[in-house]
């Protein structure tokens, strides 16, 4: 039985930004100082950029650009959850959720009942998964000094300030469970509570069994996903973009469809030997190939991984565009198709026939 996902890797360009902070710095010369997250290996430090904040920006592109309309946000004391209703909305339904709401007693045994298995806890395991967004290149961190004198009265001192920057290129991973997307079981600990179940009984599809499954159209389970991949496309976020604007969407992509919920193109990009430059490690990717070769994807005998760049962002872009080319491996498996954008969007042309074959054959779209 086949578990199709989608699973890409994708190469950022960040110039002169700061796109993740981790707050103030105790260390810096002044008091108002802030750095930017990073990982220490050795004497290396390679800046990131969480996963949550990657999967903001994506969330954000997706209200902005596709009309997805943010989940509502319950805050308790000690608690914050969202609304768990991913027939309504769809950031619940690919994002996933944890709903542990507080149980409250009924006057009789019935009302109880009703109330305990609507009132309890409700997780949805994300289907869109993905790592952090980790620098290519080693020590590219620059402290910046500045201060605040705008308009202050005569005699008044400047505020001094620091902040940290960066010049480098991030890469990351993602995968789309295709089988989970606008797929539900509920009841405790389930996907669902008992009350958002009973309030769109009639948009979901049932597949009896020990514990049914609820299944929204196979229409709008191709929507969210096209949704998805399209996004990533343009994808725009980031901290401190007022005075270091820069473009998030990625400028490489490597996409496909895979039968196992692996995401095998990891840690595809590495720095050329001087640290300046960013090489795609094209042993690594044809070992990569090589295990997953037979757990590609297929429709319709099309290729279904599909490789987008802008020019002159790979030191080796003309080594692998000829091994692409000349490498039978390579050129079995992979199309370069243009652009970053244009090889999400092929992919998120697939994604319908992909459903139909491997996620709900036999039903139409």
């Amino acid at each position: 039985m086949a578990y199709p996902v989608l699973t890409g890797s994708v190469l950022i360009e960040a110039n002169g930004a700061a796109l993740n902070s981790a707050g103030r710095a105790e260390s810096l010369r002044t008091e108002n100082a802030i750095v930017v997250k990073q990982i220490r290996v050795g004497r290396f430090r390679f800046p990131y950029i969480s996963g949550q904040a990657w999967r903001r920006w994506w969330r954000e592109t997706l209200y902005g650009d596709f009309g997805w309309t943010p989940s509502e946000v319950i805050r308790e004391a000690k608690n914050a959850y969202t609304k768990g209703d991913p027939i309504a909305f769809e950031e619940d339904d690919l994002f996933g959720y944890m709903v542990a709401r507080k149980r409250q007693r009924g006057r009789g045994m019935e009302e109880r009942e009703d109330i305990e298995s609507a009132m309890g806890t409700n997780r949805r395991v994300s289907p869109l998964k993905n790592s952090p967004l980790i620098s290519v290149l080693p020590n590219v961190i620059t402290v910046d000094f500045g201060h605040f004198s705008r308009n202050l009265p005569p005699g008044a001192d400047a505020v001094p300030f620091e902040f940290e920057h960066y010049t480098t290129f991030f890469q990351g991973v993602f995968t789309v469970s295709l089988t989970d997307v606008g797929c539900f079981a509920a009841g405790e600990m389930a996907d669902l509570s008992v009350e958002v179940l009973k309030s769109h009984w009639d948009e979901l599809h049932q597949i009896p069994g020990e514990q049914p499954v609820y299944l929204l159209p196979m229409s709008e389970r191709v929507r969210r996903v096209r949704d998805v991949l399209l996004a990533l496309a343009h994808l725009r976020g980031g901290a401190r973009l007022a005075r270091n604007l820069s473009d998030v969407s990625p400028v490489v992509v490597l996409v496909g469809f895979l039968n196992g919920g692996n995401a095998p193109f990891q840690r595809l990009f590495e720095p050329d030997e001087n640290n300046e430059r960013v090489l795609l490690n094209l042993p690594r990717l044809h070992s990569i190939l090589e295990d997953y070769r037979d757990r590609l994807l297929v429709v319709a005998e099309s290729k279904v991984v599909f490789f987008g760049y802008r020019p002159t962002v790979l030191a080796n872009e003309a080594d692998v565009l000829k091994e692409f080319q000349k490498d039978k491996l390579f050129s079995e498996c992979i199309e370069v198709v243009g652009t970053p954008q244009q090889a999400l969007k092929i992919a998120a042309e697939l994604i319908g026939p992909i459903f139909e074959e491997y996620v709900c054959p036999g039903e139409e779209l």
